[in-house]
Protein backbone atom coordinates (compact mmCIF):
# COMPACT_ATOMS: atom_id res chain seq x y z
CA UNK A 1 0.00 0.00 0.00
CA UNK A 2 1.34 3.39 -0.96
CA UNK A 3 1.23 6.19 1.58
CA UNK A 4 0.85 9.73 0.31
CA UNK A 5 -0.22 12.79 2.25
CA UNK A 6 0.30 16.44 1.42
CA UNK A 7 -0.57 19.55 3.37
CA UNK A 8 0.14 23.25 3.22
CA UNK A 9 0.73 25.44 6.24
CA UNK A 10 -0.06 29.13 5.96
CA UNK A 11 0.04 31.89 8.54
CA UNK A 12 -3.05 32.69 10.54
CA UNK A 13 -4.27 36.29 10.70
CA UNK A 14 -4.50 37.01 7.01
CA UNK A 15 -6.23 40.39 7.50
CA UNK A 16 -3.19 42.26 8.85
CA UNK A 17 -0.89 40.55 6.36
CA UNK A 18 -3.25 41.45 3.50
CA UNK A 19 -3.25 45.12 4.51
CA UNK A 20 0.55 45.14 4.71
CA UNK A 21 0.73 43.37 1.33
CA UNK A 22 -1.30 46.10 -0.38
CA UNK A 23 0.53 48.89 1.47
CA UNK A 24 3.83 47.47 0.20
CA UNK A 25 2.38 47.17 -3.28
CA UNK A 26 1.39 50.87 -3.23
CA UNK A 27 4.77 51.90 -1.80
CA UNK A 28 6.54 49.86 -4.44
CA UNK A 29 4.68 51.70 -7.21
CA UNK A 30 5.22 55.16 -5.69
CA UNK A 31 8.95 54.65 -5.03
CA UNK A 32 9.35 53.03 -8.46
CA UNK A 33 7.82 56.05 -10.18
CA UNK A 34 10.01 58.42 -8.15
CA UNK A 35 13.11 56.37 -9.05
CA UNK A 36 12.18 56.46 -12.75
CA UNK A 37 11.61 60.21 -12.63
CA UNK A 38 14.98 60.67 -10.97
CA UNK A 39 16.61 58.47 -13.59
CA UNK A 40 15.01 60.46 -16.39
CA UNK A 41 16.23 63.70 -14.79
CA UNK A 42 19.75 62.28 -14.57
CA UNK A 43 19.66 61.27 -18.23
CA UNK A 44 18.40 64.74 -19.12
CA UNK A 45 21.60 66.30 -17.85
CA UNK A 46 20.67 67.14 -14.24
CA UNK A 47 23.66 65.26 -12.85
CA UNK A 48 24.41 66.22 -9.26
CA UNK A 49 25.11 64.25 -6.11
CA UNK A 50 21.72 64.91 -4.48
CA UNK A 51 19.75 63.74 -7.55
CA UNK A 52 21.83 60.56 -7.78
CA UNK A 53 21.36 59.86 -4.05
CA UNK A 54 17.58 60.42 -4.16
CA UNK A 55 17.24 58.21 -7.25
CA UNK A 56 19.23 55.40 -5.61
CA UNK A 57 17.29 55.69 -2.34
CA UNK A 58 13.92 55.58 -4.15
CA UNK A 59 15.05 52.59 -6.23
CA UNK A 60 16.25 50.75 -3.12
CA UNK A 61 12.99 51.55 -1.30
CA UNK A 62 10.95 50.19 -4.25
CA UNK A 63 13.00 46.98 -4.24
CA UNK A 64 12.65 46.69 -0.44
CA UNK A 65 8.88 47.06 -0.76
CA UNK A 66 8.89 44.34 -3.43
CA UNK A 67 10.76 41.92 -1.15
CA UNK A 68 8.57 42.76 1.86
CA UNK A 69 5.41 42.32 -0.22
CA UNK A 70 6.48 38.88 -1.43
CA UNK A 71 7.39 37.77 2.08
CA UNK A 72 3.84 38.43 3.30
CA UNK A 73 2.55 35.42 1.40
CA UNK A 74 4.64 32.42 2.50
CA UNK A 75 3.49 28.83 2.88
CA UNK A 76 5.22 25.57 3.68
CA UNK A 77 4.25 22.39 1.84
CA UNK A 78 4.81 19.09 3.64
CA UNK A 79 4.64 16.07 1.35
CA UNK A 80 4.90 12.53 2.67
CA UNK A 81 5.40 9.71 0.16
CA UNK A 82 6.16 6.15 1.28
CA UNK A 83 8.40 7.13 4.18
CA UNK A 84 9.98 10.25 2.68
CA UNK A 85 9.12 13.70 3.99
CA UNK A 86 9.69 16.56 1.56
CA UNK A 87 9.36 20.16 2.70
CA UNK A 88 9.19 23.14 0.36
CA UNK A 89 8.77 26.87 0.95
CA UNK A 90 6.27 28.55 -1.37
CA UNK A 91 6.70 32.32 -1.79
CA UNK A 92 3.83 34.39 -3.17
CA UNK A 93 2.18 31.25 -4.59
CA UNK A 94 4.55 31.11 -7.55
CA UNK A 95 8.10 30.47 -6.35
CA UNK A 96 8.80 27.07 -4.79
CA UNK A 97 12.05 26.33 -2.97
CA UNK A 98 12.80 22.77 -1.81
CA UNK A 99 14.19 22.86 1.71
CA UNK A 100 14.75 19.23 2.60
CA UNK A 101 13.94 15.62 1.90
CA UNK A 102 14.35 13.12 4.73
CA UNK A 103 13.41 9.53 5.53
CA UNK A 104 11.04 9.33 8.51
CA UNK A 105 12.59 6.01 9.56
CA UNK A 106 15.88 7.81 10.18
CA UNK A 107 14.43 10.36 12.62
CA UNK A 108 15.70 9.78 16.14
CA UNK A 109 12.67 11.55 17.56
CA UNK A 110 9.62 13.52 16.48
CA UNK A 111 7.96 15.14 19.48
CA UNK A 112 6.02 18.26 20.48
CA UNK A 113 8.09 21.34 21.27
CA UNK A 114 6.50 21.25 24.73
CA UNK A 115 8.53 18.07 25.35
CA UNK A 116 11.32 18.39 27.92
CA UNK A 117 14.00 17.39 25.41
CA UNK A 118 13.26 20.26 23.01
CA UNK A 119 15.09 22.96 25.01
CA UNK A 120 18.06 20.64 25.45
CA UNK A 121 18.19 19.91 21.72
CA UNK A 122 18.00 23.60 20.77
CA UNK A 123 21.40 24.18 22.37
CA UNK A 124 22.94 20.79 21.54
CA UNK A 125 26.40 21.24 20.02
CA UNK A 126 26.13 18.21 17.71
CA UNK A 127 23.19 19.73 15.80
CA UNK A 128 24.72 21.54 12.85
CA UNK A 129 21.69 22.48 10.74
CA UNK A 130 18.29 23.78 11.92
CA UNK A 131 15.22 23.94 9.69
CA UNK A 132 12.44 26.21 10.93
CA UNK A 133 9.49 25.32 8.70
CA UNK A 134 6.58 26.78 10.63
CA UNK A 135 4.57 29.98 10.49
CA UNK A 136 2.26 29.83 13.51
CA UNK A 137 3.82 29.90 16.95
CA UNK A 138 2.20 28.07 19.83
CA UNK A 139 0.43 24.73 19.98
CA UNK A 140 0.89 22.23 17.21
CA UNK A 141 4.66 22.68 16.80
CA UNK A 142 6.80 19.55 16.65
CA UNK A 143 10.53 19.00 16.36
CA UNK A 144 12.49 16.19 14.78
CA UNK A 145 16.12 15.15 15.08
CA UNK A 146 17.71 13.38 12.12
CA UNK A 147 20.92 13.02 10.11
CA UNK A 148 20.93 14.60 6.65
CA UNK A 149 23.98 14.50 4.38
CA UNK A 150 26.16 13.41 7.30
CA UNK A 151 25.09 16.31 9.53
CA UNK A 152 22.87 16.05 12.57
CA UNK A 153 19.91 18.31 11.94
CA UNK A 154 16.80 19.61 13.67
CA UNK A 155 13.44 20.31 12.06
CA UNK A 156 10.75 22.43 13.73
CA UNK A 157 7.42 22.22 11.88
CA UNK A 158 3.64 22.03 12.37
CA UNK A 159 2.25 18.75 11.00
CA UNK A 160 -1.40 17.76 11.28
CA UNK A 161 -2.62 14.89 13.45
CA UNK A 162 -3.16 12.81 10.32
CA UNK A 163 0.44 13.29 9.20
CA UNK A 164 1.73 12.45 12.67
CA UNK A 165 -0.32 9.23 12.59
CA UNK A 166 1.32 8.27 9.30
CA UNK A 167 4.77 9.08 10.76
CA UNK A 168 3.94 6.78 13.69
CA UNK A 169 3.31 3.87 11.27
CA UNK A 170 6.76 4.27 9.72
CA UNK A 171 8.71 5.09 12.90
CA UNK A 172 6.73 3.80 15.91
CA UNK A 173 9.58 4.18 18.43
CA UNK A 174 10.67 7.67 17.37
CA UNK A 175 7.33 9.51 17.16
CA UNK A 176 5.78 10.90 20.35
CA UNK A 177 2.22 12.12 20.05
Amino acid sequence: MDYFHEESVSKAGATARGALYFACYGGMIIFGILALQGLMALMGGNLNLISVAITLICGAAAYGMYILRNNQNIEYDYTFTNGMLDIAKVINRNKRKKLLSADIKEFEIIAPTSDAGFERMLNHKAIVKKYNCFLNKGKGLYYGIFVLEGQKSMLVFEPSEKMLGIFKKFNPKGVKL
